[in-house]
């Protein structure tokens, strides 16, 4: 599919060839080491204006009567179509889009079918209100679990032995608040699996869904070497109280052109501006996560907060 959508479009290709050349670096932060990328190309989506006026004047960019001509799709999964991201984080980006345009309103547990077919891929889904930039039209994107540096601690720190669920406080020291959970194999794992849409932040105002406040991340991993080596299903439930934080609003210097989305929030910090690569700090990356994200002294109370939830995982 790749290399077909590279022949027909040459602009899509330019941008991944432009992965090439975008620069990393890692700033360690207790047990995660947090990626910073310079990526230029990811202004379109850093930038864009998600209010709902601004999204009632454009056409739906995932719409199939308004991609471009030259966008294949994917038929994989019934019901939704496997687009190749034009503008990528990452050298394997995918965006599975809805056929339907409905509003991203809930984690689609298509995302299951997809990792199941696709083992190497982590899917993730960025809620309405937490880095969503087309809030109206429900889809999830996928990258290659290799990529983020979250899950590998995650796996490394939650063995299959500790239990299915563990907040981030119980497995170490973490710049972000997270729910990991383990999700066996089994009818009680189809119970928790069905649970994932229902899980939200703590949004601002009682008019807000809090479904549109968090990021969920969901993967095969590769089996417990110190135990039960067959591969599980894992989730990451990332919940959140912001789309973007302070400097991002800020001028001059306080700015810091940074609009978390699930792969931040998994340690991958997207900058488009050259300036912030250089500058942005450890202090800064725990500033967007505190504002964004939830306290670890709010997220056990927030867990609380899902008793069906809790009820099939014999925590």
């Amino acid at each position: 599919m790749y290399r077909e959508q590279f022949d027909r479009w040459p602009q899509c290709k330019d941008n991944y060839d432009a992965l090439l050349k975008a620069e990393r670096r890692t700033i360690v932060m207790g047990d995660l080491p947090v990626m910073v990328q310079c990526n230029p190309a990811r202004a379109r989506s850093t930038e864009a204006k998600v209010d709902a006026a601004s999204i009632a004047e454009r056409p739906c960019f995932l719409c199939a009567k308004n991609r471009p001509k030259e966008q294949l799709a994917g038929q994989a999964i019934p019901d939704f179509e496997i687009l190749i991201n034009p503008y990528p984080i990452l050298p394997v980006h995918f965006t599975v889009v809805s056929k339907e345009h409905q509003r991203q309103d809930a984690m689609p547990l298509e995302m299951v079918n997809f990792v199941d077919m696709t083992p190497q891929a982590v899917a993730f889904f960025n809620g309405a209100k937490a880095g969503a930039s087309a809030p109206d039209h429900l889809h999830f994107q996928a990258v290659l679990k290799e990529e983020l540096p979250l899950l590998s601690a995650v796996e490394r720190l939650h063995r299959y032995s500790d239990g299915t669920v563990k907040l981030s406080t119980e497995l170490g020291d973490f710049p972000m608040s997270f729910l990991s959970v383990i999700i066996p194999l089994s009818f009680e794992g189809m119970l928790m699996l069905a649970e994932l849409p229902k899980f939200g932040g703590l949004p601002d105002g009682p008019e807000a869904n809090p479904r549109d406040f968090v990021n969920t991340l969901v993967w095969m991993d590769n089996g417990d070497p110190e135990g039960d080596d067959s591969p599980k299903m894992r989730a990451l439930v990332i919940p959140r109280r912001r789309h973007r934080p302070d400097c991002y609003f800020a001028q001059g210097e306080d700015k810091l052109a940074v609009s978390p989305g699930a792969l931040d929030m998994a340690g991958l910090i997207v900058t488009p501006r050259r300036e912030d690569f250089d500058r942005i700090t450890a202090g800064d990356i725990a500033e967007i996560y505190r504002q964004t994200g939830l306290s670890a002294a709010e997220l056990p109370e927030w867990y609380e907060g899902y008793p069906d939830f809790i009820k099939y995982t014999g925590r």
